[in-house]
């Protein structure tokens, strides 16, 4: 009887194969909800690393591996990466309290006022004195601490600056210049608000441990404490601002109001944590040695000064939840993949250095150059449903593979991303090292960032299951995919991928929109153009001609969905990331316009924003400017465009220099004499170093490393006269980037020489 029924079960899996197959267990978003529920815990007192919290989370991510039998990623057979960071922690029980004359005032903490990075400690009652914008330049002319005595005192100061003191005081504006200038004039602690007067909320420099000090304390006030402060004087904080920039002078005073403060701040330089690392290896005898990560940062805030625990479930136990619920499931379907899976939820995100990022790729589990991709997933748990993914084109090989064959069903609720993040920078350190890097959040509202009400109970399960299916999908995509995933000088590609590339070759107005970012090979970010002009007019027909085709130029690119017009730097990095190019307009030359300054006005209010000169011998007479000349470059200066200028000689180059009160970029093909540099510099101008489309990248090169050396990555910038839209101008840019990569220059310093100098000229030149 019992062979009769096993022929008959037989039979009946033959007709029905898939019934006879153990059922493939998918993505369980209430498995991952648990997760978060442990992680976001009040007992994980809310995993701020190098906190018993964070120990807490690394020992329940690393049991829950162990329960699956997920292998170990970290050191001597465990799930630990141990590392060491800079922990900066406030202890709960702050206060700020403002005595004044007719009354005090306890402010809160968070809705007043907040203890700024970097911050030390300190329980005292102080005077207030209001030091304008805290530069200490007496050997310059400017001193905001003249006349007054702020040693053990509390000093006021307001964290925008004007633009005619950038100018005339570039280092001391930094605000970290400013705040170690209050410390050498003994204050005890700074006041920084922004200005009741000003809008626009731009700060010169940031915070580092470099302006840390045990017992000096850094807070940010809102404008009710200046209001307050002010309040009985007979003055008021508004006039004294005003009055500073009418005048360029500054206006200390001494309020005689008084402040109470306490902040216990803890920062500790070699504080110990852990990465957790887990990891299921490849089945392929070529490709278990490469691997795919998927990662997620697992630490949060702790407790905040107030003493709120803050549990960080959406930020960020969502991400590490789903990474987790990934490895269970691929461990119970016994899923055999060929390329090994490395779980790596990391240390310290929180704390500003993406320490455990940098840890893990100065210490891999596997060799970088065999890492296929790093998918990162942050706050996936609240939005409105779809998925924001990329940046697809700078992965573009890899997108092309997971496009074709991801369900579409996923594909239709995924937002891809364009030019995500394309300067390198920390925070994309894996495509610094020539790793390709899927980062993903959900789309729309997070409710509750750094709050204390990141509970679990926000968290949309449905959302969970949307970012695991994706990645699930990926995983076992990309882990099973036969053939090479990691092309040859992939560094190199990714690094040219992931620069703001400027293209100067310039082009015609009217071909401005023709070449648009393609998906897979495109490089350039900014492009230079002409306006045109009709050959055979005379002087005024000529200046009709070209305001005609300025206004044509203008209206193509705001009907166009390619391309954007430059407005500053910032806009440069907002377009790269919705897949535009920014168009920097000029002209070329400027004597049609030289008998009437005017029409240079008209340009510039419609958008043009440099003129090249490639003959400017019109401006001299002699060895100096004439003096129509003289006056072409101040109505340049006046309205703010910006002079490209090739073709002069040494003489020329030191009489433009000398007068410019603005900066200007200098263009050739070989370097510049030392004095020619020297003044270059001091003017805070630029040379831009030609590259010809003869040249090798390698001949180029030994000259930029040349001009490196002794102009500096500062006033340098890489300009090619080859196409960056053809295959051979890209072709000689990835070679140049090529032989800069092998020569370990800097990450800043390459940004600066292929963008950012030209950038900052531009952005000057139109102050």
């Amino acid at each position: 009887m019992r062979i009769i029924v096993s022929l008959l079960l037989a039979s009946y899996f033959f007709v029905n194969p898939s019934l006879a197959d153990d059922k493939k267990i998918s993505f369980d978003a209430q498995a991952a909800l648990s997760y978060i529920k442990d992680l976001a815990s009040d007992r994980m007192m809310g995993r701020k690393s190098g906190q018993p919290g964070g120990t807490l989370a690394e020992e329940y991510v690393a049991s829950r591996f162990r329960e699956w039998r997920v292998e170990p990623g970290g050191e001597n057979g465990t799930y630990f990466q141990r590392l060491n960071i800079n922990h900066y922690n406030i202890e709960a029980g702050v206060k700020f309290e403002v005595i004044a004359e007719k009354g005090r005032r306890d402010f809160h903490y968070r809705d007043d006022w907040r203890v700024w990075s970097y911050s030390g400690s300190g329980h005292f009652n102080s005077e207030i004195v209001f030091v304008g914008y805290g530069i200490h330049a007496p050997e310059k002319g400017y001193d905001d601490y003249a006349g007054v005595n702020v040693d053990g005192k509390i000093v006021l100061l307001i964290l925008e600056t004007p633009i005619s003191l950038e100018e005339n005081f570039r280092e001391e504006v930094d605000l970290e210049r400013r705040i170690i200038a209050a410390q050498e004039q003994g204050a005890r602690v700074v006041l920084m608000c922004f200005s009741p007067v000003r809008g626009n909320r731009r700060i010169q420099g940031r915070i580092t441990k470099k302006a840390y000090k045990k017992d000096f304390v850094i807070l940010r006030v809102e404008d009710s404490v200046g209001r307050f402060i002010f309040k009985d004087l007979p003055t008021e904080l508004r006039y004294l601002i005003q009055e500073m920039d009418r005048t360029s002078k500054p206006m200390p005073y001494e309020t005689g109001v008084k402040a109470f403060i306490s902040v216990e701040a803890i920062f500790d330089t070699n504080r110990p944590t852990r990465n957790v690392l887990g990891k299921i290896s490849g089945t392929d005898d070529k490709l278990k040695d490469e691997c795919i990560i998927i990662g997620a940062d697992l630490d949060h805030i702790g407790f905040n000064p107030l003493g709120e625990v803050m549990n960080g479930a959406n930020d960020n136990a969502s991400g590490s939840a789903v990474a987790m619920e990934i490895a269970r499931i691929l461990k119970l379907n016994k899923t055999k993949l060929k390329r090994t899976v490395i779980f790596f939820l990391w240390a310290a995100e929180e704390q500003h250095e993406y320490a455990g990022l940098l840890h893990y790729l100065g210490h891999p589990l596997m060799p970088l150059e065999k890492t296929v991709t790093y998918i990162n997933m942050d706050m996936v748990g609240h939005g409105s449903g779809r998925i924001r993914f990329g940046p697809v084109d700078l992965n573009a090989y890899l997108w092309k593979i997971l496009k074709k064959k991801l369900p579409r069903e996923i594909l239709d609720y995924l937002a891809p991303l364009r030019g995500h993040q394309r300067i390198v920078e920390r925070k994309t350190c894996f495509p610094a090292k020539g790793i390709p890097r899927f980062g993903m959040s959900t789309e729309g509202f997070h409710f509750k960032y750094h709050e204390g009400r990141d509970d679990p109970d926000l968290i949309k399960p449905e959302l969970l299951k949307k970012t695991g299916d994706l990645v699930h999908g990926m995983v076992e995509i990309l882990a099973s995919e036969p053939g090479n995933l990691i092309p040859s000088l992939r560094k190199v590609t990714m690094f040219m991928m992931h620069l703001t590339l400027f293209n100067f070759k310039m082009m015609p107005s009217d071909d401005i929109t023709r070449y648009k970012k393609e998906e897979e090979d495109a490089v350039v970010d900014v492009q230079l153009a002409l306006l045109e002009s009709k050959k055979g007019l005379d002087k005024d027909a000529l200046k009709v001609d070209i305001i005609n085709n300025l206004f044509a130029a203008s209206d193509k690119i705001k009907k166009s969905r390619s391309h954007a017009f430059y407005t500053s730097p910032s806009w440069v990095s907002g377009n790269i990331n919705r897949g535009m190019t920014t168009v920097i307009l000029g002209i070329d030359g400027i004597d049609v316009f030289s008998d009437d300054s005017r029409w240079i006005e008209i340009l510039a209010d419609k958008g043009i924003s440099f003129v090249l000169l490639n003959n400017p011998s019109f401006l001299f007479k002699g060895e100096g400017l004439s003096e129509e000349g003289e006056k072409i470059m101040k109505a340049l200066r006046r309205n703010r465009i910006l002079p490209l200028i090739s073709g002069m000689n040494t003489p020329q180059s030191l009489a433009l220099l000398k007068q410019s009160k603005k900066p200007e970029v200098l263009l050739g093909k070989e370097l510049p004499p030392r004095e020619v540099i020297d003044i270059l510099k001091k003017k805070s101008s630029a040379f831009g170093l030609i590259m010809t489309g003869e040249e090798s990248a390698r001949s180029y090169f030994q000259k930029l490393n040349e001009a490196m050396e002794r102009i500096g990555p500062e006033h340098l910038s890489v300009i090619n006269e080859e196409c960056l839209w053809g295959e051979e101008g890209k072709e000689q840019m990835f070679r140049l980037i090529s032989e800069i990569l092998k020569a370990n220059y800097g990450r800043v310093d390459i940004m600066k020489i292929f963008s950012l100098t030209f950038l900052r000229v531009l952005d000057e030149a139109r102050r």
